[in-house]
């Protein structure tokens, strides 16, 4: 990971809230508690973000006059162990019971928000005990009761959603709720599955920054585009600008969402999703205002961007003039072959040296029109023809070094070798940065894909 890539995580993970912002006081009495202070924290996305700490007074644990953006929050000991968890919303001047030994029952006075939080908490509580008690005897006896259970927590769950709607908690609640398929679809997958991606986010309003301060949110999302949604930069690319639409108008939750996006796609798992990456940065960064985003950071977000462009998959490959074992200038454009493998290498690289005999072997027993143009990056002519003929490697050698066009390492974005890049025969870009092992397979799909 580079200095710019690791700037732009750290900065996904401290991006501040700036809306649904409420001035609290609240106080707390531990029994049993050894500590002198307690950690607040909140969660951000599934991570927590360390926000306060109160010292304690009189007996107390007070935070007093503070502004804290809403959502789900952690009070937690000075060895970062959770105490318990409560809601930050449009209320004040609450205060918490518990003992240290027993930290997840809590009593709350003065907020009704809280209130039905813990009560909502202790039933599941009770109502998990009843299941596990059930489940440890025979289990055949006892599935219409482990039945009526399950059956009694989702009414709890109605009736909750019902009976405070404005409240958070019964938002939180909703929103973990899945899709409920129509019986007229559920024994057709198909059917079922467009109407699950459709009505995904019915339950989550995405608009509302509250869900970032808690876990939910971001597992919704991580469920959605790697589960949910089509494994296609373009398919990615339409559910991004969707979800994207459902957050607005609210400045941070689009702000949120989109250094989400950059985090999961500027160093994607799969081939091709750079374009992704390209997308968020041409369409969002440099077309809107996003908050923490810096004139430097939106400059360094252009320079990547432009830099993998012309690297994406189906663009025409950057060409290269570079010069070969006979001192002439050659391009891999000369080449005539179905298929034009790019290979970037060191000679001093052990993992090129593996490469290259993998890419011998496949090589040797395929009948596929592959010809390599093989781009040494070393400087010492004279140790780059040597090993060339110590491999006797019969394929278009040249050298990085020495070239009429521009630095090798700038149009194909080399930091590291050995680099692959798989050219079809109007040497536009099939695949790049993938296992030699995979390289027929590759050639198969796209010959399969160009009937």
């Amino acid at each position: 990971m580079n200095r710019q890539q690791a700037f732009i995580l750290i900065l996904l993970f401290v991006l501040s809230a700036l809306k649904g912002i409420s001035q609290v006081s609240f106080d707390l009495i531990i029994s049993n508690y050894n500590d002198t202070s307690v950690l607040l924290a909140s969660y951000y996305g599934e991570k927590n973000k360390l926000i306060d700490t109160a010292y304690i007074i009189n007996g107390k644990f007070i935070f007093s006059n503070k502004e804290y953006p809403e959502g789900v929050y952690i009070l937690a000991s000075q060895d970062k162990n959770k105490l318990f968890e409560f809601i930050i919303n449009n209320e004040t001047g609450f205060s918490f019971y518990t003992d240290a030994r027993m930290s997840y029952d809590v009593e709350v006075r003065g907020s009704e928000e809280n209130r039905v939080f813990y009560e909502h908490q202790r039933f599941r509580n009770q109502a998990y005990r009843e299941i596990r008690q059930l489940t440890d005897t025979a289990f055949g006896a006892n599935a219409h009761a482990l039945d009526s259970i399950k059956e009694s927590l989702i009414q709890e769950e109605r009736s909750l959603i019902k009976t405070y709607p404005d409240l958070f908690i019964a938002r939180l609640i909703k929103a973990q709720q899945d899709v409920v398929i129509p019986d007229s679809l559920s024994l057709d997958s198909m059917k079922s599955y467009l109407y699950t991606k459709e009505h995904y986010w019915d339950n989550l309003n995405l608009s509302d920054a509250r869900f970032i301060r808690t876990p939910v949110l971001e597992k919704k999302l991580n469920f959605y585009f790697d589960n949910i949604i089509f494994l296609h930069p373009d398919s990615v690319i339409k559910a991004i600008d969707t979800v994207i639409s459902y957050a607005r108008p609210d400045e941070e939750a689009v702000s949120y969402l989109l250094w989400y996006f950059i985090s999961k796609y500027q160093n994607p798992k799969y081939m091709g999703f750079d374009k992704v990456f390209v997308h968020l940065v041409d369409n969002y960064f440099l077309s809107e205002d996003i908050l923490n985003t810096t004139s430097s950071i939106t400059e360094k977000l252009k320079e990547r961007s432009e830099k993998i462009k012309p690297l994406l998959i189906g663009k025409t490959a950057p060409n290269l003039n570079l010069i070969d074992t006979g001192n002439r200038f050659r391009s891999f454009r000369e080449i005539r072959a179905d298929y034009t493998l790019l290979l970037f290498w060191d000679y001093n690289c052990h993992v090129c040296e593996n490469t290259i005999e993998q890419l011998k072997n496949v090589l040797d027993t395929t009948s596929c029109n592959i010809k390599v143009y093989a781009i040494c990056v070393n400087n010492d002519l004279e140790q780059w023809k040597k090993t060339i003929a110590a491999e006797n490697l019969g394929w278009l050698h040249v050298n990085g070094t020495i070239s009429t066009t521009e630095d090798f390492h700038d149009l194909y974005d080399i930091n590291g070798t050995p680099r692959v890049f798989l050219l079809g025969s109007e040497k536009k870009i099939i695949a790049k940065n993938f296992k030699v092992a995979q390289l027929i397979a590759i050639i198969e799909n796209q010959n399969k894909i160009s009937k």
